[in-house]
């Protein structure tokens, strides 16, 4: 805040200017002229000291047209910056009034599952697909169910199935199958006459009667992605050899339905020696391509029907852990994938 004025009156003719002691202006006559200085902006105001006596300066005609221009261009500057802040309120409200979007996060893609059964078997010319029963790890990886219902005669007391209609399938071998009269856990071992997966006969796992009915097949043998990527298909199984000759057994990889070229491989299990069956783990690495949504299955086939896949359960001396009869790891290994923004 400026200094209020000094309104010290003239110096009396009394007083000399010069002060003979020291030689320099007198004190009352510096006052004096430091007084008018101030009065006059210090230097700084362009304001005369007779405008101040007479009042303020008179604006004429001419002095307002010349300041005129600069007036307009200052509320159009106004308008603008007035213009530009309501924008920018409109803008500020709508984005308090949008949905919060949804951040981007790693999506972790796995699964891991295994069997505490034996897998079906039972013909040395049939493909069955390797099922599970018991999901260990599950994330945008899913174990899932082949179905198949279809209207169906057992016997009479025999293993031969006659299927005269088919609702869904296609029917697979090893397919566990319910329905009224249907004894618990019977699968179909193989197809003996008809169109693949669709009417005609088959051979089931137990003897029996039963009579024209509707009967729901199932196998629990597919593992979808629900991510698009290439994954990384680890698995072991466990053979077992109940007779004295060696006998091969193959694996090989199905995707959606279809056999996936150059993934098989030949085990060569061992044969049963004393008293002790022979058993040999088959394991392997398969790299596969899937787009979202689809599913691959591992498939298997024995040249000797003694050679099957079992689930062995926990033993003693010393005490050890069951060994589930199929294992399966499917691990995404392709670039990680992040779940985009979505309002």
């Amino acid at each position: 805040m400026p200094s209020p004025n000094n309104n010290t009156n003239i110096t009396p003719p009394r007083v000399p200017l010069i002060d003979e002691r020291t030689g320099l202006i007198s004190r009352e006559w510096y006052r004096f002229f430091l007084n008018l200085f101030v009065l006059t902006g210090s230097g700084s105001n362009v304001a005369s000291l007779t405008d101040l006596q007479l009042g303020p300066p008179v604006v004429t005609t001419e002095t307002f047209n010349a300041l005129l221009p600069d007036v307009v261009d200052n509320e159009a500057t106004v308008s603008g910056l007035q213009s530009q802040i309501a924008e920018l309120a409109t803008n500020v409200q709508a984005l308090a009034s949008a949905p919060m979007p949804t951040p981007q996060v790693l999506q972790l893609v796995y699964g891991a599952f295994y069997s505490t059964a034996n897998q079906p078997d039972g013909s040395s010319t049939t493909a069955y697909p390797i099922v599970y029963d018991t999901t260990a790890y599950s994330k945008n990886v899913t174990l899932e169910n082949r179905t198949a219902v279809f209207t169906a005669s057992i016997g009479p007391a025999s293993t031969t199935m006659t299927v005269t209609a088919i609702a869904s399938g296609p029917i697979y071998p090893g397919m566990v199958i319910t329905g009224t009269g249907v004894t618990a856990g019977t699968y179909i071992v193989s197809q003996l006459t008809g169109t693949d997966g669709s009417t005609g006969t088959y051979q089931v796992s137990a003897s029996q009667t039963v009579a024209s009915t509707t009967i729901t097949g199932t196998c629990k043998s597919k593992l979808k992605a629900e991510i698009a990527g290439v994954y990384n298909v680890q698995f072991s199984v466990q053979f077992v050899n109940t007779s004295a000759n060696i006998h091969d057994t193959d694996i090989w990889m199905r995707k959606n339905g279809t056999n996936v070229a150059d993934t098989n491989s030949q085990f060569s299990v061992p044969n049963r020696h004393g008293s002790v069956d022979g058993h040999l783990i088959g394991a392997l690495n398969l790299f596969v391509e899937l787009a979202a949504d689809e599913y691959i299955e591992l498939m298997w086939a024995t040249t000797n029907a003694s050679t099957t896949i079992e689930y062995i359960a926990a033993q003693t001396g010393p005490v050890r852990p069951a060994a589930p009869s199929a294992i399966v790891t499917v691990d995404l290994v392709s670039k990680p994938t992040l779940q985009g923004i979505s309002a």
